[in-house]
C-alpha cells in the first residue's frame, strides 16, 4: 500500500478541563498510565466528556463493568458508547468500523489478550488514516514512578509511535486536590511542556465524585 500525504491543515484540539497544561489534539494517540483509580476516573471522564462535543465516543472497558462517569458533567450523552471485552482483535475491528473523525476510548488496555507489536502499530495507523483520537490508557496496580519509560514499554509495547506519553496521579491534603502530570511525550506543538506538571484539582475531582 502506497503512502498517502496530506497538506497541512489547521488542526482541532481540547482541553479536558480548565487548568490542565496542554491540549490533546484531535486525530491523535495517546497512552496514558494512571497511579490510581481516582485519577483515571477523572481525567478519563473529563476528556470524554470534551471529545464527545467534537464527535462520537467509543468508550471499551477491559473487565470493568462500568465506564467513567461522563454524565456527571453533560446533561446529555448522546453519540458516547460503551463495550466491554477481553481480546484485542475486538479492539481492532472496533477501530475499523466507527465512523472517521470519533475517539476510541480503551481503559485497562494491556490487560487485552493477544496483543502484539504488529498488532499495536495496525491500530494506531488504523485510527490514524481515519482522523480517530486513539486513548489507550491503564491503572497498573503498582505504578514504578522511577521508572516510568520503562513502565510505558511494558504496558504499550511501541510507545514510541504515540503522539502523547502521560503519566497522572492525585493528591489530596487538607480537602484539596492536585493533579500531577508527567509528560513524556507531546506534539512537537507543546514539546516546550514535555516534564512535570502539578496543578489544582479540586473543581475538576469533585464534579465527578
Amino acid at each position: 500500500m502506497s503512502l498517502v500525504f496530506q497538506p497541512l491543515e489547521k488542526e482541532e484540539s481540547v482541553r479536558p478541563f480548565d487548568g490542565f497544561p496542554f491540549d490533546i489534539k484531535l486525530g491523535s494517540s495517546l497512552a496514558v498510565l494512571f497511579s490510581e483509580p481516582l485519577s483515571q476516573a477523572v481525567f478519563l471522564a473529563h476528556l470524554e466528556a470534551a471529545l464527545l462535543e467534537k464527535g462520537e465516543v467509543y468508550h471499551v472497558s477491559v473487565g470493568r463493568t462500568s465506564a467513567p462517569p461522563v454524565n456527571r458533567l453533560l446533561d446529555s450523552t448522546k453519540g458516547f458508547y460503551f463495550a466491554r471485552t477481553t481480546r484485542f482483535e475486538d479492539v481492532l475491528m472496533a477501530s475499523r468500523e466507527i465512523p472517521a473523525g470519533s475517539s476510541l476510548v480503551v481503559d485497562g488496555f494491556p490487560a487485552l489478550l493477544g496483543i502484539s507489536s504488529e498488532g499495536l502499530l495496525e491500530l494506531v495507523d488504523e485510527s490514524g488514516s481515519k482522523n480517530i483520537t486513539l486513548v489507550l490508557s491503564h491503572t497498573p496496580v503498582v505504578l514504578n514512578e522511577l521508572d516510568l519509560p520503562g513502565e510505558f514499554q511494558r504496558n504499550f509495547l511501541v510507545p514510541e509511535v504515540f503522539d502523547y506519553l502521560l503519566a497522572i496521579r492525585s493528591a489530596s491534603y487538607r480537602n484539596h486536590y492536585r493533579m500531577g502530570i508527567s509528560a513524556l511525550r507531546l506534539p512537537l506543538e507543546w514539546i516546550s511542556l514535555t516534564g512535570e506538571h502539578t496543578i489544582p484539582a479540586d473543581s475538576a475531582i469533585k464534579r465527578v465524585l
